[in-house]
């Protein structure tokens, strides 16, 4: 059922930023899709969603629902909802733990279920990372409970605008069992959002086998207007209980596409030097830049001329130094891309191994220990 959501010719509205931290859509259209020992059929959708993510980069929550009407006259009901708790970084180490349940009913006939947790331990750096976990817990079609075991790995890597993944997983759902290696990636810039994800299904016993793939484009014709082309191949997902298919779409986006957030830079003020405790102080021209246009991550420039090693850390990497670094393209600067969500955050910046003081290019504001913090706003 998770397809459905992503095909047909359709038009979304969305609500964004409720205490920054909340997003909410609600998309209506109409799909196609060729089930795999099916004909082909369309239907009409409404898929609300909503998903909180933690002020701190902790974690997030999210929901989402869809409804169909095929042609035939049938309706088919989905919910699903999950959400993962990340531990404090330990130097370049963390925890997750999450948690997905979820329920499906196709005309009255046939009802799907599931709940499952997982655990996975990140080793990740500011801009590339991997990741093993786990995954437990039921699945049910009917009456009948069958137990759900995963074990999966997978790498991740920000360049650029460009964000690259991959993964292997194992699957076990009562006698059924199958693995999946998976590669995705996507491309922004200058309105224009490219995303694609090729993988194939081997060892397989009743999942089927094979490759697919899909792929989408996404244009944007205005801050909140954007037209949408997909098209691909899917397979079938035993845990929730969607069965494989293809589907091509074209699609008009309304509301709050999240293409691509406004590129968010801190307003200009005059430089000025900051004293640390030990009397020392960190150059005028010591400052922060903010990039939020991507999506993925965001990427903060420091500019310290003169620097041999720069340091950042703040509530987004749970206050763990973080070593930048240096662009040789630009004079000065030294940069590090960071998964940092919206909302209000603070920073500390250190040069050389000097003092911690709050970046010029922040607004300034006293920190819980008597010092100093910079603290900025992704809207």
């Amino acid at each position: 059922m998770r397809a459905l959501a992503l095909i047909g010719l359709a038009c979304a509205a969305g609500v964004h930023a409720v205490h920054g931290q909340v997003a909410a859509t609600f998309d209506a259209g109409i799909s196609a899709v060729k089930y795999d020992g099916f004909l082909g059929s369309g239907a009409a959708s409404l898929t609300p969603s909503v998903r909180w993510d933690n002020p701190r980069g902790r974690g997030f929550v999210s929901a989402r629902g869809t409804y169909l009407r095929f042609e035939s006259g049938n309706r088919s009901l989905d919910f699903s909802a999950n959400g993962s708790w990340l531990t404090p970084l330990a130097r370049q180490w963390r925890g997750e733990l999450g948690l997905a349940v979820g329920a499906s009913d196709y005309a009255s006939i046939a009802s799907f279920s599931h709940g499952v947790a997982e655990a996975r331990i990140h080793l990740m750096d500011a801009d590339r990372g991997g990741w093993v976990g786990t995954t437990v817990g039921q699945a049910s079609f009917g009456a009948g409970a069958r137990p759900v075991a995963v074990v999966a790995m997978g790498v991740w890597l920000l360049r650029a605008n460009v964000t690259m993944h991959a993964s292997l997983d194992r699957s076990f759902v009562g006698d059924t069992a199958y693995t999946d290696l998976r590669s995705s990636a996507r491309l922004q810039r200058a309105g224009v959002s490219l995303e694609g994800t090729l993988g194939t299904r081997m060892l397989s016993r009743g999942a089927g086998r094979g490759v697919y793939g899909e792929g989408s484009a996404t244009l944007m014709l205005g801050r909140r207007t954007g037209v949408v082309l997909s098209a691909g191949r899917y397979p079938t997902d035993v845990v929730t209980g969607s069965i494989a298919g293809r589907y091509v779409s074209a699609a008009l986006r309304l509301g709050a596409i999240g293409l691509r957030r406004p590129a968010v830079r801190t307003r200009p003020v005059i430089p000025h030097s900051s004293n640390g405790s030990d009397g020392s102080t960190i150059p005028a021209d010591a400052r922060l830049e903010i990039d939020a246009s991507r999506d993925d991550a965001v990427r903060l420039t420091l500019y310290a001329p003169g620097a041999v090693a720069v340091e950042i850390s703040g509530d987004f990497t749970d206050w763990q130094p973080v070593l930048l670094s240096r662009n040789p393209a630009r004079e000065g600067a030294w940069e590090g891309t960071f998964r940092i969500p919206r909302g209000i955050h603070r920073i500390n910046v250190r040069r050389d191994g000097g003092p911690w003081v709050a970046p010029a290019g922040t607004t300034r504001s006293a920190d819980d220990y008597d010092g100093e913090v910079g603290v900025f706003l992704l809207p």
